[in-house]
């Protein structure tokens, strides 16, 4: 049940962080195309969040969480929740840089939910996490994707 428990914050935790990162990247990239996606990642990370908001609150294996005091808490200082070292790339990285750390911010998303899945007793908790394991899947594809896409001539870059 512990283990469930930090587990359900890790996955918070790694969502509003990863939404202020988005949005922190959003604001000082000089890129329209990856402010786009962006803006985009962080609304669906807001959303991912809230969605695990909702089911953690409901889930016997998350009884002892005072869900809405830890997302106060995370809410206070929701940028101090990014790294100086990762808050110096949003900065001062190129745009090939901050893909990058985005990637990796998905594909750590990617193992929080399968890891709350694995733990979780709760089948409609794992369910949820399953759906978040595809769709953080598809973000790492869609950043990959950008991401390689910077060594293309804009015309034959691919749509987002």
């Amino acid at each position: 049940m512990q283990a469930a428990i930090q587990f359900f914050r890790d996955a918070l935790r790694h969502e509003m962080k990863a939404s202020a990162f988005y949005s922190k990247a959003a604001e000082i990239t000089r890129d329209d195309e990856s402010r786009m996606l962006f803006i985009k990642l962080s609304g669906m990370e807001d959303d991912h969040a809230n969605q695990l908001v909702a089911k953690i609150k409901k889930a016997p294996c998350a009884q002892g969480l005072d869900v809405d005091s830890f997302v106060r808490a995370l809410e206070s200082d929701a940028e101090a929740t990014i790294s100086d070292a990762d808050l110096h790339t949003i900065t001062n990285g190129t745009v090939r840089q901050v893909l990058e750390l985005a990637i990796g911010y998905e594909k750590q998303a990617v193992q929080n939910y399968e890891n709350l899945a694995n733990e979780s007793t709760d089948a409609e908790v794992k369910a949820h996490c399953f759906d978040a394991v595809q769709e953080e899947g598809s973000h790492v594809r869609e950043l990959t994707n950008l991401l390689n896409s910077l060594d293309m001539s804009e015309e034959d870059r691919p749509g987002l």
